[in-house]
């Protein structure tokens, strides 16, 4: 009779243990729209709202965003029973135009376990100032750039772009141009910008007019209204990798085009003394049926110097390439390539990779 008078009050002493349930997290909203956001705002933030309908304290242990741009923050003590708190998160708009969705993840030891919350909207871009549109600047003529890359240039054909400008002063400009190549064609339409007026400068690059190959850079300066004397400051620059037009060849004539071989793709020079000077020698073969012609060699390391006895290689013949490493002009290792461009449809390109160290 005792023993089971004392379970009886073990049993009343813990009833409020087993009676208490597991926290509960109910949200008012777990989305919401901020529908149009100026980008020039910067920041919007939305509070989300729960209550902990539990027994148990709710304890919200982290918030984590989908996108470095989204910044959460929350009620950091244990929620009691009955009683809310607030999950608020910050989008950044600025630098961000566009639609935007993105998911916050709730972690706590609610019943629920965890809870995706989701915001999005629609960032209006912010008007770009003068400055922002048109960065670079020649006097009152304000450029969208000064420098226009043709990318690939055929050697057979031509193409053409534009650079976009702005008269930003309060007075008409006529634009001309001076030390243009003969493979360009510049043109400033209109001639002459009035006022706040916008316009374009027209730039073609004729490929079957040039006589070179690979990567190359052209400055075209600017004159504005009666100036004569150019600046350095006044320029373009016009850039292409002009490529040779293998695409008309028939398969008769690839069967018997040049082939260029290299008896190695690597000069390695080792541990080179400050002092000397070292020269190795690479052969260069034509394996093909038809005259080899090295159209150019590309070398822009300054610490070398690269040269063919011979650009032309009869079929079956070779020539030698020499390569001369000059240590007073390096400080360190070097890890460069000179590169061989030729008439070989299939290879066109050579690389052959320099290393040394001093």
């Amino acid at each position: 009779m005792k023993k089971i008078f004392l379970l009886g009050i073990l049993m009343l002493a813990s009833f409020p243990f087993f009676a208490q349930g597991p926290a509960s997290i109910v949200f008012v909203d777990k989305a919401h729209d901020f529908g149009n956001i100026a980008e020039e705002d910067g920041s919007v933030s939305y509070e989300f709202s729960f209550t902990n309908v539990g027994l148990s304290p709710l304890v919200v242990s982290q918030v984590t965003a989908s996108c470095g741009c989204t910044t959460p923050n929350w009620t950091k003590e244990p929620v009691a029973a009955g009683k809310t708190g607030t999950i608020k998160v910050t989008y950044n708009a600025k630098g961000r135009p566009g639609q935007f969705s993105k998911t916050i993840t709730v972690f706590s030891n609610a019943k629920e376990g965890n809870v995706l919350l989701n915001i999005k909207g629609v960032v209006n871009p912010k008007t770009a100032s003068i400055e922002e549109s048109y960065p670079f600047s020649i006097s009152e003529l304000r450029l969208k750039s000064f420098l226009l890359s043709f990318y690939d240039v055929s050697t057979k054909g031509q193409k053409t772009d534009k650079i976009e400008v702005l008269n930003t002063s309060k007075s008409s400009l006529s634009v001309r141009f001076d030390r243009v190549p003969a493979h360009l064609l510049v043109v400033a339409n209109p001639a002459t910008l009035q006022p706040g007026a916008k316009g374009e400068i027209q730039i073609t690059y004729k490929g079957s007019t040039i006589k070179d190959w690979g990567a190359r850079n052209d400055d075209i300066y600017v004159l504005l209204n009666n100036e004569s004397r150019i600046a350095s400051d006044r320029k373009i620059v016009v850039s292409a990798n002009i490529v040779e037009d293998f695409s008309s060849m028939t398969p008769e004539q690839r069967a018997i085009a040049p082939i260029i071989e290299v008896s190695s793709a690597k000069a390695d020079f080792g541990v080179v003394k400050s002092g000397d000077k070292k020269t190795l020698s690479i052969l260069v073969t034509n394996g093909g049926k038809s005259t080899l012609h090295i159209r150019k060699i590309i070398c822009e390391n300054i610490s070398l110097q690269a040269k063919l006895d011979r650009m032309s290689i009869p079929v079956g013949k070779s020539a030698t390439l020499k390569i001369t490493l000059l240590p007073s002009k390096i400080r360190s290792g070097l890890n460069d390539k000179v590169t061989l461009i030729s008439n070989d449809p299939s290879r066109p390109n050579i690389p052959i990779r320099v290393i040394g160290s001093i």
